[in-house]
């Protein structure tokens, strides 16, 4: 089901793409139109498009979201902004080509408004791109960089709206101006739908803090109870929500964060976060009775219902937050088949859910298999890293049977799968959520 879902969307966005070319094709050319001017027509076009589906892609459509996975959804709209910068790129320069005199649209001192609109577009793009690859190294809150990210995003749009509106070339023929006003639709109804229905969902069923508490030295749990509606009692084991903490659901400083607890009717939630010295280092400050802003279920990594197929769990630290909801739910329903849960910590103390789990092992078909990196004197358990040699040593002969969830940094969910693929495991059964703070 899933890789159908895939498939469709895969055509919808070489749909977006390809149909303003196949337009370009039956338009008109202007005298001496030469081969700089069919590039700057092409890569404008496709440079348009690319850009409303970059816009679209993060704005929580929940088709997308919920069917390719929001890692997926996410990474292909880094790629798509790259691929629209260069381009973007290759537009100015072919439309420097076209004409000898047309060097001059890049002096804003004197350029037309349609010059002036793109190059503050293009610099608001280079921007964009650079703060996006740079983010991990220069590592600005998530708050501020988040709120620049959108600032920047919306002055590429509104710019290069600008800048084909006072061309006044494309827009005025009757097919383009329809396509033109399609894409102003999609981006006005996903904008509009982002930053204001959703927040303004949120202001209308809030929740309140019932429980603070301690998990580590490093990670706390907090519970929510719903404020006078039902709450999220149908979201899947494995998703998640954006949280925000403070007077109002409106602005930047919401986290996605994973749901722990399993769906319950009366819509109790509980987030099990990690102190990263950014917004959750003061998550353990927070008091009982504030109240908190929730916007989900969101996410596709859920468990898949298959009547005779177990699951191997594989988690590194706070990673394991999804897999308690998902075995807190099989524990609920008596789920009957096997399952395997490893986890991974820098030391024993940092090993969560231990009593929880070990309890857990008596109610359904569930074994543990804890690794620690750092070992202190007394630890019996396997010691380093989940790699191919541990796997293959405590999971059972049938493990082509098992479906893989992992859920951690990224190179311990590409180093996991790895060892996955060199076990035989096949890759359509290995699922996986990464905690990537980019």
């Amino acid at each position: 089901m899933r890789s159908m879902i895939r498939q469709a969307w895969a055509v919808a966005y070489f749909a977006v793409v390809l149909i303003p070319l196949g337009l370009a094709l039956g338009s008109d050319r202007p005298a001496g139109a030469n081969a700089a001017y069919e590039v700057s027509l092409a890569t404008g076009l496709v440079a348009l498009s690319l850009l409303v589906v970059t816009w679209v892609l993060p704005k929580r459509v929940r088709a997308l979201s919920n069917g390719l996975g929001i890692d997926v959804v996410m990474r292909v709209h880094r790629l798509v902004g790259i691929t629209t910068l260069g381009f973007v790129l290759t537009h100015v320069v072919a439309v420097m080509m076209i004409r000898p005199g047309n060097l001059t649209l890049l002096d804003v001192r004197v350029a037309p408004g349609r010059a002036r609109a793109a190059f503050v577009a293009t610099l608001a793009m280079l921007l964009l791109v650079v703060l996006a690859l740079l983010r991990r190294w220069i590592g600005p809150r998530y708050e501020a960089w988040r709120g620049m990210h959108v600032v920047l995003g919306t002055t590429v749009l509104v710019g290069s709206s600008l800048h084909v509106l006072l061309l006044k070339h494309l827009v005025v023929t009757p097919l383009f101006s329809k396509w033109f006003a399609f894409l102003a639709a999609v981006v006005l109804f996903v904008t509009l739908r982002r930053w204001v229905w959703r927040p303004m969902r949120a202001l209308l069923h809030p929740y309140l803090i019932s429980e603070v508490r301690r998990e580590s030295p490093t990670v706390s749990t907090v519970v929510l109870e719903a404020w006078g509606h039902r709450g999220l009692s149908r979201f899947q084991p494995g998703q998640f929500a954006y949280v925000r903490f403070g007077a109002t659901p409106f602005g930047f400083e919401e986290h996605p964060l994973t749901i722990a607890s399993p769906p319950r009717r009366r819509g109790e939630l509980e987030f099990t976060v990690k102190d990263l010295g950014d917004f959750s280092s003061s998550v353990g400050d927070l008091a009982v009775g504030d109240r908190v802003w929730v916007d989900g279920p969101h996410g596709a990594f859920t468990p898949v219902e298959h009547a005779d197929r177990g699951l191997v769990l594989i988690a590194a630290g706070v990673g394991i937050t999804p897999m308690m909801s998902v075995l807190r739910h099989l524990a609920s329903v008596a789920d009957e088949r096997e399952h395997w849960l490893f986890v991974a910590a820098p030391s024993e103390q940092e090993l969560l859910f231990r009593e929880e789990l070990a309890a857990m092992t008596r109610r359904i078909r569930l074994r543990v298999v804890e690794v620690v990196t750092r070992p202190q004197e007394g630890w019996r358990g396997p010691t380093g890293r989940i790699d191919v040699d541990l796997l293959d040593r405590y999971l059972p002969e049938d493990h082509h049977d098992f479906d893989y969830y992992l859920c951690g940094p990224p190179q311990m969910a590409r180093d996991v799968t790895d060892a996955l693929c060199e076990l035989g495991v096949d890759s359509r059964q290995v699922h996986d959520e990464t905690f990537d703070t980019v």
